[in-house]
């Protein structure tokens, strides 16, 4: 399922990790499905946060990693705070 996301459906998708909100929720937020939000996610260098929603198994995945920084929201936070 092929859908285009607006800049908004970025942000909430970048905003995953911190808010914790499933991955099946945003897929009904978004009118779309879980595998197409991962896809979405990776192209953005996301990691998404996947708990047992629903009773389904939890993401063991190790978090991508570049620069040394989890996701760029770290490598933001680096950038604004200087540490």
């Amino acid at each position: 399922m092929k859908k285009k996301f607006t800049p908004s459906d970025d942000a909430l998708i970048r905003q995953q990790p911190m808010t914790g909100v499933g991955i099946g929720r945003l897929a009904q937020i978004m009118c779309t499905n879980q595998e197409t939000i991962r896809d979405r996610a990776t192209e953005l260098g996301v990691s998404l946060v996947i708990g047992d929603e629903g009773g389904a198994a939890i993401d063991t995945r190790r978090l991508r990693c570049t620069d040394g920084f989890v996701d760029p929201l770290l490598r933001r936070l680096k950038d604004v705070h200087g540490k």
